[in-house]
């Protein structure tokens, strides 16, 4: 369902998805501005379709944990050893460790709190490029 989207201040996961006033606070009284101080949020569709809101007071919600998924991780880490022999009871060994050869990037989980502001944003990302040398003398 998710893609990874840049847009102009930030990386977002839910490209079409809008934030909207939850639809029950047509419900909440307006006895003491009850009603001016109610912040839930609902998502819907592009077309303006219901997707999630949040339950009923009192009741339970019935999207499961972990429904959501963020972005797939992708990395590709290699390594090469020389071994050179000295003599017959040493050797020299040089070793190069490379991760996240591709130099891709592993954006983090969505931000999935509907009642959040920045729900859908990626706000973490890594996967950097490392290059590791390593000499030793075996004996």
């Amino acid at each position: 369902m998710g893609q990874v989207t840049k847009v102009a201040n930030g990386v977002t996961y839910f490209p079409g998805l809008q934030q909207i006033t939850d639809p029950a606070v047509a419900g909440v009284s307006a006895l003491n501005a009850l009603s001016g101080s109610f912040s839930n949020k609902a998502i819907t569709d592009s077309q303006g379709k219901l997707l999630l809101a949040n339950p009923a007071p009192g009741q339970v919600g019935s999207l499961g944990l972990r429904w959501i998924q963020g972005p797939p991780l992708l990395g590709l880490d290699i390594n090469l050893i020389k071994r050179v022999r000295i003599t017959e009871t040493k050797e020299f060994e040089l070793r190069v460790d490379a991760n996240n050869i591709l130099n891709h990037p592993n954006f983090g989980n969505p931000i999935v709190n509907i009642n959040s502001t920045s729900f859908g944003r990626i706000t973490a990302a890594g996967g950097n490029r490392i290059f590791v040398m390593n000499a030793r003398l075996n004996f």
